[in-house]
């Protein structure tokens, strides 16, 4: 008896010497974190399925610096005269900041710095002058005199009259990765919105409005509706956590035919 009770403690002595893991469930496996979720609020993200339309996008897509070829060496040229009905800009000399090697240049042929657009009843300022091709600050003006514009008016009883975004022109790639496709903000052709402000002095905030049961959701709804007939890429809240903050709006070429849109 008194050798049985000597080989149970024994055996419970030495279970208990045993490490604790032997006695663990397996380890889970480790999470993964999601790729491209960056903190900027100024990320672009069009790496997205697209959705191939019916019909190219209304409006201007397209504008004297876009399309064409560079010039070669020794070969001299007059850049084109931007000419955008509505609106207030600046027109700059050629930008052109050299790719490594065989990489793709950033710069716009016909830049211009856009401060503001004159609608019917209404005049709209960016409080930070937007840096962007002739030919996209063509779209965008389509858009805000034909389309924000009225649709502010109808459904505020006042016109929008400051529109807060980013730079526009950016010389980086996609989603500010250290390679891969340039953005289209390294080619003017892009710009990101985070706010409307109204003639009352009301703001608009993409972040904070978007989605929500009110007038001014209503009127984010009805222009990224809107802008998706006039741009190749509109990206806004619902498309990833990178456009949470802001409208991403853009002329970029999507497929080989370039008549893919992405709205999202």
């Amino acid at each position: 008896m008194h050798l049985k009770l000597v080989s149970i403690g024994t055996a419970f002595a030495l279970c208990c010497l045993l490490p604790l893991d032997v006695y663990a469930s397996p380890p889970l496996p480790q999470e993964k974190p999601l790729p491209g979720l960056g903190s900027s609020q100024f990320i672009e993200g069009v790496d997205v399925p697209a959705i191939k339309p019916a019909t190219l996008p209304e409006g201007p897509l397209a504008g004297p610096d876009d399309g064409g070829r560079k010039a070669s060496a020794g070969e001299t040229s007059t850049p084109a005269t931007c000419d955008i009905p509505g609106a207030t800009f600046e027109q700059l000399t050629p930008m052109q900041v050299q790719g490594d090697q065989d990489d793709e240049d950033c710069g716009i042929a016909v830049p211009v710095n856009l401060s503001g657009l004159r609608g019917e009843d209404a005049e709209v300022t960016f409080p930070m002058k937007a840096t962007l091709s002739c030919g996209f600050a063509t779209s965008l003006t389509a858009w805000v005199i034909e389309d924000v514009l009225p649709i502010a008016q109808a459904q505020f009883g006042k016109p929008v009259s400051e529109f807060l975004t980013g730079p526009g022109y950016q010389c980086r790639r996609r989603n500010n990765l250290p390679d891969g496709k340039l953005s289209e903000h390294a080619l003017g052709k892009a710009i990101d919105i985070v706010a409307f402000r109204l003639s009352d002095g009301t703001e608009i905030s993409v972040e904070k409005d978007w989605a929500r049961n009110t007038q001014s959701g209503s009127f984010l709804s009805a222009i990224h509706k809107a802008a998706c007939k006039r741009f190749t890429t509109v990206l806004g809240p619902d498309a990833d956590p990178n456009h949470r903050s802001h409208f991403h709006l853009d002329i970029g070429c999507h497929g080989k035919s370039c008549n893919y849109i992405i709205c999202q």
